[in-house]
């Protein structure tokens, strides 16, 4: 009884000391209470804690070992050993103890995510980032340590985001499959996606309205910094808002990317790599007298977002996109009978872009299930 009263007595000045941060009084303290009681959890911790503070991280690495060898189930020793390793440029020793520190918070955990393998992918994730987490990373984290004060499942939302990173391309009708059990093709619906556009304003490039989402604006730019296309085909200007971000953004890349946008209305604007043209996509037959499709050569990216004569507007262009290409297809929801008969039957050249897809989440972006690598 007397060691208890002494021991709780000595933590007690310890941890007053620790909050003034006095640390070589604070850890004088606690080596004096592991005289007592070498297998004291707080004092070995928290000694650990002061010697990575004082720079000393090796011996503080010794404390939380310590820890660990009287329970291997004190978890927070595991996450204290992560950061110490990682200060030390022991990645592999952090992202051991990170995965066991998140296998043992996670214990009983309710998500339809297999955390055998989601564990280590969140643990190696944050690792490639500098510990440096993103909104996402921060809210899966919490999940797995059973601070998710909702009954969204973002541990099944995190592995389904890998899995469409490591299982990039696939077949149209298989994309269907894996969409079909969501609200309309989405992860989520409702206010997030409705004000993507802007709540009191529209999105504008030098004040022209593009009318694009803030989630495909940034898939577009992304898209267009790993192809690198040499030409832009723009099916539906509007204002002319979007083809002149699309050249600006290119340029800003170091590209030179010209943009070809055709509208039954053409906007009165002028930029050096785009090319306005005025036509109807009704009228198939004179596509052939609006430019020479076969002369543009290099990488393509094709967006359909006109949204009139689509089936034989997509046959005409088919014939121009070679490996490599993209064809991309806005407001995809509202045309599926026309995307589905012809990708249907070319499923062998056109495979489906997840890492695209669902950057953002399942089909969070107006190209639901339409975003497409030639092959």
């Amino acid at each position: 009884m007397k060691n208890k009263s002494e021991i709780k007595d000595i933590i007690l000045k310890a941890t007053e000391n620790l909050k003034k941060n006095n640390l070589e009084v604070a850890k004088d303290l606690y080596i004096q209470v592991l005289d007592i009681d070498p297998k004291n959890y707080d004092s070995l911790n928290n000694l650990g804690a002061i010697y990575y503070q004082l720079g000393d991280v090796k011996k503080s690495i010794n404390f939380f070992k310590k820890i660990i060898e009287i329970n291997p189930n004190y978890s927070n020793a595991h996450r204290n050993l992560k950061s110490c390793y990682f200060a030390l440029g022991d990645l592999e020793n952090s992202y051991k103890h990170d995965v066991e520190f998140l296998r043992l918070k996670s214990k009983s955990l309710e998500t339809k995510a297999n955390l055998d393998k989601l564990i280590p992918q969140v643990a190696k994730k944050l690792q490639k980032q500098n510990y440096v987490p993103t909104f996402f990373d921060n809210a899966t984290r919490r999940h797995l340590l059973k601070n998710n004060n909702s009954n969204i499942d973002y541990c099944n939302i995190f592995q389904n985001g890998q899995k469409s990173k490591e299982n990039r391309f696939i077949s149209y009708s298989e994309r269907l499959n894996i969409s079909k059990s969501l609200l309309n093709n989405r992860l989520y619906e409702g206010l997030p996606f409705m004000a993507s556009q802007g709540t009191h304003s529209l999105i504008k490039w030098k004040n022209i309205p593009i009318f694009k989402t803030t989630f495909d604006l940034n898939i577009y730019m992304m898209i267009i910094e790993e192809t690198k296309p040499d030409s832009i085909i723009e099916l539906g200007s509007g204002l002319g808002g979007s083809a002149i971000w699309f050249a600006d953004i290119a340029k800003a890349l170091g590209l030179n990317t010209h943009i070809y946008s055709l509208d039954i209305y053409k906007p009165e604007l002028h930029h050096p790599n785009v090319t306005f043209i005025k036509q109807n996509l009704n009228n198939i037959e004179e596509l052939t007298k609006t430019i020479s499709w076969s002369e543009l050569k290099g990488k393509k990216i094709l967006i359909e977002d006109a949204h009139v004569n689509i089936l034989k507007v997509l046959n005409f262009f088919d014939k121009y996109l070679n490996k490599n290409d993209y064809l991309i297809i806005e407001d995809s929801a509202f045309k599926d009978e026309p995307i589905k008969e012809f990708i249907q039957k070319k499923e062998h050249k056109y495979k489906s872009d997840q890492f695209f897809l669902d950057f953002f989440g399942t089909n969070i972006t107006c190209c639901v299930n339409s975003i497409f690598k030639c092959f």
